[in-house]
């Protein structure tokens, strides 16, 4: 593990980087995850190509630091993404963001074009709205959220994970080292995302592709939402399209091999 400061926010994130030949891609995680749960089977899987791999704990979460004076903003959190690749000195990487990691992989490209040679979203937001747990996070206030709902709702969680909840055994882990107020930070500003982006994001002229669980398909929920846009609309602007077969949002969670195979095609 790589340890960066960041003066701004007086703070150290931290990343992995996995040395390997070839080309490099950078996995930034979902809401609050760390890294290593959301991408270490993937970028070590043996269907990947060889590549050098850097999975970034955005601040606030996995093993960085939370910053009071860090905004949680997605374009703050693309900085830092940037701040890692300079101090790396990467000139030009693929970046791979699942949920909340593909909307900052996307602030990204806009904010820093000559470091991204290939964009690949898994179910990023790209307008505001959030998911149902975005939403339930953020209409909280930072310090009722902070100071009672998390608590409770992470016992209430770990007794269900005792009794066997799938779901709440895998966020009891991925969730065990957050911090509740930048969860509640990211959750406010994915709600709150700035309408602007899905537009800049459809005139990107660098290789996209978004990456659907095949259960999050609009014609399978009959809805379109902040992470589930309609897939002809992104093929009309040149955006490529992949499925996991048999999967919802949780890509790579619910099938890792049809994860990976639709991360290759993108690669290719």
């Amino acid at each position: 593990m790589k340890n960066l400061y960041l003066p701004e926010w007086n703070a150290f994130i931290r990343y992995y980087d996995i040395s390997g030949e070839g080309d490099t891609i950078v996995y930034l995680p979902a809401l609050s995850f760390p890294a290593i749960a959301n991408f270490l089977p993937v970028a070590t899987h043996p269907q990947m190509p060889e590549h050098r791999a850097l999975l970034v704990d955005n601040l606030g979460s996995g093993f960085s630091d939370h910053s009071e004076s860090f905004g949680y903003t997605m374009e703050q959190h693309a900085q830092t993404v940037a701040n890692i690749l300079d101090h790396e000195n990467i000139k030009s990487a693929t970046v791979v963001g699942h949920s909340m990691g593909g909307t900052i992989a996307i602030l990204l490209a806009l904010s820093r074009p000559d470091l991204v040679s290939n964009l690949i979203i898994g179910e990023g937001n790209i307008t505001p709205g959030g998911g149902a747990a975005t939403r339930s996070i953020a209409s909280h206030s930072k310090n009722e959220y902070v100071e009672d709902v998390f608590p409770r709702s992470r016992a209430e969680r770990f007794q269900a994970a005792i009794d066997g909840d799938v779901m709440a055994i895998r966020i009891s882990g991925l969730w065990s080292t957050v911090n509740a107020a930048g969860l509640h930070g990211n959750s406010k500003a994915l709600v709150e995302l700035d309408p602007s982006i899905k537009e800049q994001f459809l005139k990107l002229t660098i290789p996209c592709t978004f990456v659907y669980g095949e259960k999050s398909l609009p014609e399978n929920t009959g809805e379109v939402g902040p992470d589930a846009p309609e897939p002809s609309e992104l093929e009309a602007h040149g955006i490529k399209i992949g499925v996991v077969p048999n999967a919802g949002h949780a890509q790579m969670f619910e099938n890792l091999d049809g994860f990976v195979n639709a991360l290759t095609n993108a690669l290719k």
